[in-house]
């Protein structure tokens, strides 16, 4: 079957036919935050490898004793590489374990690394969302959800996702008559506290 044939195909469906049907969607914190996080731990994590290293240099000279040595920097820098990998293997596990999920009755909110925890929002008590994105988010694509549960009485806060007008658009079929407001914040990667 060629290209041609499958053109002719496509022309002829419906656009029932050609709809995607999902049975939950899976929404993470956006990339470009988890890379924010990384490339400030490797800055940090540079920045007191810096001051150790002229530490040890200078506590010869201000301390009186010599950590100049070779066994003294393997076990000095070790444990500074191994905090490094650790922080870092921390920030990776916890955007990995934690999500959104969005079915047709419910979201729910997944997270922990080793205690999962899970909250779950039904669509049905869902009045009112709100979109926030702030500058920073406006160039990197994310912003936070925020949605008001009626029956609990809570928000929930689907913090800086990747493309958050895509999510309200599906939230918004699912849930048609809902209010939506978009909300922009001066304030760069603060997370919006409740409002009650």
């Amino acid at each position: 079957m060629g290209i041609g044939s499958i053109n002719r195909i496509n022309k002829t469906m419906t656009d029932q036919e050609k709809a995607i049907y999902l049975s939950y969607l899976n929404i993470r914190q956006s990339i470009s935050i988890l890379l924010l996080k990384l490339v400030s731990v490797d800055v940090l994590s540079a920045f007191f490898i810096i001051i150790s290293y002229f530490a040890l240099i200078q506590g010869r000279e201000l301390l009186g004793f010599d950590l100049t040595n070779i066994p003294s920097f393997v076990i000095i820098f070790g444990i500074l590489g191994t905090l490094k990998i650790l922080t870092t293997s921390y920030i990776v596990l916890l955007w990995l374990n934690e999500y959104y999920e969005i079915t047709p009755e419910a979201i729910i909110h997944k997270s922990g690394i080793i205690f999962k925890k899970e909250e779950k929002y039904s669509l049905n008590n869902v009045r009112a969302m709100n979109i926030s994105e702030n500058f920073i988010g406006e160039i990197l694509n994310c912003g936070t959800i925020t949605i008001y549960d009626m029956y609990m009485r809570e928000y929930l806060s689907l913090y800086l996702i990747h493309n958050p007008v895509r999510y309200i658009r599906v939230l918004e079929t699912l849930k048609p008559n809902i209010e939506i407001k978009k909300q922009e914040t001066i304030v760069p990667l603060v997370k919006p506290t409740e409002v009650r």
